[in-house]
């Protein structure tokens, strides 16, 4: 059984009157919710290369680090909330206004040997909406727990369609890669995270990552020739709540998803197949924590099921957390959730090594 996704439709007899609005209006809600929850609307303390006068303040990036700026990177004040370094609006690609931007997010204890392990952070909103800092809660969790957070922003249906959005997690991947020795960042620990159409697009990257050349173009705006592609570190985990997995199984001439996919799948069949993770799950996919709401009428269960079945089948580690009687938005709040996002990451980056006997 396929990923039935099944948007809100005031006709439910009529396949082309289903409507995307609805599903925004509560990705909306969601971010209300999400804001008021989680302290993301409290006051920013900025710091200075000072010493810090106490465990919820941190000096500047380059003065902890000693390194000057990447050429190119706006020298910015760090920021302290809560004990966590922030960095804001790091441009991260060529992208103009905020869908370039990413917020960085430092644990305050200084990096371990080989460096903090980092996790791309990525927001949802149907790929039509949404910022960064609607999951910047999540941000901080793992920062506390010594990982760095790159929340990032990216481009926006219907504006911007398939595969713009993919190729932006790519450019933050790059970006990572490129600045991993002036963040000292671990570029052996490198993760992905994501709700919802963050988590689509989290999944997405984890199985395309070792598809040939011609795969992972067909997901791409990007030439094959692109130098980028070399630049892409290796995805070692993924952590995705409420993703769409497999958009094949839509009606044929149902055109809800034509603001993200450009047309209905009998126009576009090729962008369906390949903006479906479940089209390119196989055995050397990334260790995969998926995460569902038992009650979500919005992206069904069954499909994030069936998706775990499949990598289970091809040899992935993969898991399965169903947040019981909650429907889409409150699992994207539910304690139960920040649990399962922070105890994956912390057992993939830092379970302890067991000598061998004898």
């Amino acid at each position: 059984m396929k990923t039935q996704l099944t948007p809100h439709s005031p006709h439910p007899h009529d396949q082309n009157s289903i409507s995307k609005v609805p599903f925004l209006l509560l990705i909306v809600a969601l971010w209300i919710v999400t804001a008021t929850s989680s302290g993301a609307d409290a006051p920013v303390q900025k710091v200075t290369n000072a010493t810090p006068a106490g465990p919820d303040q941190a000096p500047n990036l380059v003065g902890k680090s000693g390194r000057p700026q990447a050429a190119g990177q706006k020298d910015q004040p760090a920021v302290a909330i809560q004990g966590v370094r922030i960095q804001k609006d790091q441009r991260f690609s060529e992208q103009a206004g905020r869908a370039g931007l990413c917020d960085v997010y430092l644990p305050a204890a200084d990096p371990p040997a080989n460096g903090y392990p980092v996790v791309v952070v990525i927001h949802g909103g149907g790929w039509a909406s949404g910022d960064k800092w609607t999951i910047a809660s999540y941000s901080r969790l793992l920062a506390k727990e010594g990982i760095v957070a790159v929340t990032i922003n990216y481009r926006l249906a219907p504006a911007h369609k398939f595969p713009a959005q993919v190729d932006d997690v790519r450019s933050a991947l790059v970006w990572v890669r490129q600045h991993a020795k002036r963040l000292d960042l671990n570029t052996k620990q490198i993760g992905l995270f994501g709700y919802s159409a963050g988590g689509h697009l989290s999944v997405l990257l984890g199985s395309l990552a070792d598809e040939a050349a011609v795969v992972q173009a067909s997901a791409s705006n990007w030439p094959i020739t692109d130098p980028r592609w070399k630049q892409l570190p290796k995805i070692n985990a993924v952590c995705a709540g409420g993703p769409p997995c497999d958009f094949r199984s839509l009606p044929i001439d149902n055109s809800a998803m034509t603001y993200f996919l450009g047309g209905s799948r009998r126009d576009r069949p090729e962008a369906y197949k390949a903006a479906s993770p479940a089209t390119h799950v196989s055995e050397n996919d990334p260790v995969t924590q998926l995460f569902h709401g038992e009650g979500d009428a919005l992206v069904p269960l069954a499909g994030t099921r069936q998706f775990h079945q499949s990598q289970v089948e091809a040899g992935i580690d993969s898991r399965l957390e169903v947040i019981p009687k909650q429907g889409h938005m409150l699992t994207f709040i539910s304690p139960k959730t920040y649990q399962t996002v922070v105890g994956f990451f912390r057992e993939v980056f830092f379970k302890p090594v067991v000598a061998p006997s004898g």
